[in-house]
C-alpha cells in the first residue's frame, strides 16, 4: 500500500482576512446579517477545503508562484476567487476577489 502524504494546513493572509470582512460587511448591507454570515462560512470551507489531497485550482498563467481557485455557490452566477501559494506544507490564501473583477490584472498591479 502506497504512504499517504501529509496533509497540508490552510492559513489566510491578512489581506484575506480584511476581504472577508468586506465581502461580509457589503452581504450585510444588502441582503442582511444571516446571509452574510452563510456566505462567509462558505467562502472559509471552500478555502480551507484546499488541504484536501484531491481538491486544488489551477495555476495562475501570470504568476507562476500562484495558484486560484473559483468558489461559487451555483454554477451560474458571480462569486468569488481565491488566490494562493504552496509554502512548504502551507497553503497560504492570499486574498479574495469577486468573479467580476480584473483579477489578474489585479495580481500584476500588485507587483
Amino acid at each position: 500500500m502506497a504512504e499517504r502524504s501529509r496533509k497540508l494546513s490552510v492559513s489566510l493572509a491578512p489581506a484575506a482576512q480584511a476581504t472577508l470582512h468586506e465581502i461580509w460587511k457589503w452581504n450585510a448591507e444588502r441582503y442582511g446579517v444571516e446571509h452574510a454570515d452563510h456566505y462567509l462560512a462558505f467562502l472559509r470551507l471552500t478555502a480551507y477545503r484546499l488541504a484536501d489531497e484531491d481538491f486544488a485550482g489551477k495555476p495562475v498563467p501570470t504568476r507562476a508562484n500562484l495558484h486560484y481557485l473559483i468558489i461559487k455557490r451555483r454554477r451560474r452566477g458571480h462569486g468569488h476567487v481565491a488566490i494562493y501559494r504552496f509554502t512548504a506544507d502551507v497553503i497560504e490564501v492570499l486574498d479574495f476577489f469577486h468573479t467580476a473583477q480584473d483579477w489578474q490584472s489585479k495580481l500584476v498591479d500588485e507587483e
